[in-house]
């Protein structure tokens, strides 16, 4: 196992060039969707990293990380830079992975329970986020900078990256950070984010359990309230798989005019960014019959496609996004949040 006062710019390992952090020199430009194979909250987890190149072959592939079948390998949200993908986990550990060599690069101490991680580029920090704390490390050496004692499952950046908003299923609020002080400076009166999004100088927050889309808009303060059919009324947080309908992962159309949210109903949801509103629903048919319980999504082909995970049948499918339709199945390979790298 590496040290991990080792930095990055010295932990570099057999075939790895690394021309400047957190860039690199990539083997290809070529974008791949990336995530993490699906974990429970807490314990252990199966330690890998699922990657979907999205060219030619379209071939998925493994890289491990951490230990299989121990909270080391337990992570949910991915963050990525230039080829780089920081894998954070339930263990306190963050590893860093080159995606195009499929090498590790350096792994370094972050948060106990922290799953979820962000990169800011222009900040040159990495956020970790566990369901009571929030940290920042320095992208360069994983130097700790500093610990709030704001906790969450979901976060998100303004555009400028100036801005950090999180918040979680549990939480009454959402606290937005100034990233470059850690300070909190104001608490959103918005709760229970299963996921967040920015798009088009708002704050768009899900409600996994009342199927509720909130978009929130700083600059007035104001706060517009979407309700969807994406509802189960026996939902229950501490038993997500049996649930029918709800809220999982947002994405957002390159151009910002649209925020999409992956369903359990089987469903893809649409809402308009000018004026908040909710325009309806997209259905993704993986099986003829039965659930088809929709949890990762990222858009693809600038907006046209969307890969998304159907978590009950253990697979991921690409599809037409203007009408569902399946182009191609991916068995075996599943994420709760996909991440697309050079978007």
């Amino acid at each position: 196992m590496m040290k991990h006062s080792i930095s990055f710019r010295h932990a570099l390992l057999a075939g790895v060039m690394i021309a400047s952090l957190p860039g690199i020199a990539n083997a290809t430009s070529m974008p791949a969707a990336i995530g993490a194979s699906p974990a429970p909250p807490m314990g252990a987890g199966p330690g890998k990293l699922m990657v979907l190149p999205l060219g030619h072959s379209d071939k998925p592939y493994v890289v491990r990380f951490g230990r299989s079948g121990t909270p080391s390998g337990n992570s949910f949200y991915v963050a990525e830079s230039n080829g780089l993908a920081y894998v954070p986990s339930v263990a306190g550990y963050t590893d860093v992975i080159n995606v195009y060599t499929r090498k590790p690069i350096q792994r370094f101490k972050t948060l106990a329970g922290g799953r979820v991680a962000a990169f800011s580029g222009n900040n040159n920090l990495l956020f970790v986020l566990s369901g009571k704390r929030l940290a920042a490390y320095n992208a360069t050496d994983g130097a700790q900078r500093y610990v709030l004692d704001s906790g969450g499952n979901a976060m998100v950046f303004n555009n400028d990256q100036s801005r950090l908003f999180i918040g979680g299923n549990m939480d009454k609020t959402i606290a937005e950070i100034s990233t470059k002080t850690g300070l909190v400076l104001r608490r959103i009166a918005i709760g229970h984010s299963g996921d967040l999004a920015w798009a088009n100088g708002m704050l768009f927050s899900a409600n996994m359990k009342t199927g509720v889309m909130s978009a929130y808009n700083p600059m007035t303060d104001k706060t517009y309230v979407m309700k969807t059919p994406e509802t189960d009324p026996n939902f229950n947080y501490h038993d997500i798989p049996k649930a029918t309908a709800g809220f999982m992962q947002l994405a957002v159309s390159p151009d910002q005019k649209y925020v999409y949210a992956a369903g359990f109903s089987g469903h893809i949801l649409r809402f308009s960014t000018s004026k908040p509103a909710y325009l309806g629903e997209i259905k993704v048919a993986a099986a003829k019959s039965g659930a088809n319980k929709l949890s990762g999504l990222a858009l693809l082909d600038n907006g046209k496609q969307a890969i998304s995970t159907v978590e009950n049948r253990h697979e991921s499918v690409i599809l037409d996004l203007h009408n569902g339709h399946i182009i191609k199945r991916l068995p075996h390979v599943a994420s709760n949040r996909w991440v697309v790298t050079n978007s």
